[in-house]
Order: structure tokens, then sequence, then C-alpha cells
């Protein structure tokens, strides 16, 4: 049997390592989304309708606590509104009903 000559780490020692890094790239991710939310704060209201955001949706994203992805609220808020408007069945341009009106019989 070989053995590398490089000490391994221990099982619990890789894990809480990786759990670190991970812990850190998503801080890092999270704060980057955080910049983005707050450049769409600055939009006015028809711009973010334009994306399919109200304003509120921002307000609320950007009201999470630091450490959460902001960005994962806007996505909801995005897909609730899509599920919502597929719900609800398209306006058919329908033309008006006229009824038609036969003429009397005369009694004779």
């Amino acid at each position: 049997m070989t053995r590398s000559a490089t000490p391994a780490m221990s099982l619990a020692g890789s894990t809480f390592l990786g759990s670190v890094v991970r812990a850190a790239v998503n801080l890092a991710r999270a704060l980057r989304h955080r910049r983005e939310i707050m450049n769409l704060a600055e939009f006015d209201d028809r711009m973010l309708k334009d994306i399919g955001l109200v304003r509120s949706d921002v307000e609320g994203a950007l009201a999470e606590p630091i450490v959460r992805n902001p960005s994962s609220v806007l996505v909801r808020c995005v897909e609730r509104r899509s599920r919502a408007e597929r719900m609800v069945p398209p306006g058919r341009a329908t033309r008006p009903v006229i009824p038609v009106v036969k003429p009397a019989r005369l009694c004779a």
C-alpha cells in the first residue's frame, strides 16, 4: 500500500473548510446582487413594470437580511405575478350580439 507524502486533511476539517468557503462565496454573491438591486431602486415605476416588477418588490428584496441573496425575492415575485396572469383568461374581443327580430305574423 502506498501513502502520499502530503498529510491528508481530516474529513471534518475539509467539511468545515468547504462550508466556510461556500459561505464566503454566497455572501459575496448576495452583496453583489444587493448592489444591482439598489440600481433597480433608482428606476421609475414604468421601467420596473417593463421588467415585471413593482416598487414594493424591490423594497422587499432590499429588506432581506444582509447575508441572504435578495435576488431570490425578486425572482419569486416575478414568478408569482406570471402565474397569476396565466390564470386569468385573456379578454377576447367579441362582437356585440344583436338580436334578430322576426316580423310579427298578421292574424287573418
